[in-house]
């Protein structure tokens, strides 16, 4: 892979790696040190990269990787627990419009998810992967992946139904 098609490739993908690191890792900061640490390791291995079918999905599982050793460590658990903590403090403190405070509530029932249907969510629902790229990133079965983001959704989908009905019957208390 030449240099100009090494950058052109992660400039296409620098926000999807960002946004996957930083749901990974919680922290802005961890999630940017962590795309420049794999930029460096995929530079060294440019020549190598003409071999990969899909690059895009080989950066993602870098970057998927890179962020799973990074939470293995102490120092990122801890730090990790702390920015969790605080995302919910500052979620529960926002005062926004109907929909923003939904997305919000989503974003904190998303923490409640086991850690592969989190990601499952983000690679399909946010970030628009197909599910063998999915697969190729996760390095899992198609079928596993279906099932997971089947089993996310219906959890994501009862705990709202949940939150809004539990809304309800407080206003109709103090009605």
């Amino acid at each position: 892979m030449t240099q100009l098609e090494f950058v052109n490739t992660f400039k296409r993908m620098e926000d999807k790696m960002f946004r996957l690191a930083k749901m990974m890792l919680i922290s802005t900061d961890e999630a940017s040190d962590a795309v420049q640490e794999v930029l460096t390791k995929l530079w060294v291995k440019k020549e190598q990269l003409n071999r990969i079918s899909n690059t895009d999905a080989y950066f993602m599982r870098a970057v998927r990787n890179f962020c799973l050793d990074r939470i293995k460590s102490k120092q990122a658990k801890e730090q990790r627990l702390d920015n969790i903590e605080f995302r919910i403090k500052a979620l529960s403190a926002e005062k926004q419009y109907d929909n923003h405070e939904a997305v919000s509530i989503v974003q904190k029932l998303l923490l409640h998810l086991p850690e592969k249907q989190r990601l499952i969510i983000q690679l399909r629902d946010v970030e628009g992967y197909e599910f063998k790229e999915i697969a190729m990133i996760l390095d899992m079965n198609e079928n596993a992946i279906r099932t997971a983001l089947s089993r996310a959704r219906k959890t994501l989908k009862k705990a709202l139904i949940k939150h809004y009905e539990y809304g309800l019957q407080q206003n109709r208390q103090y009605s």
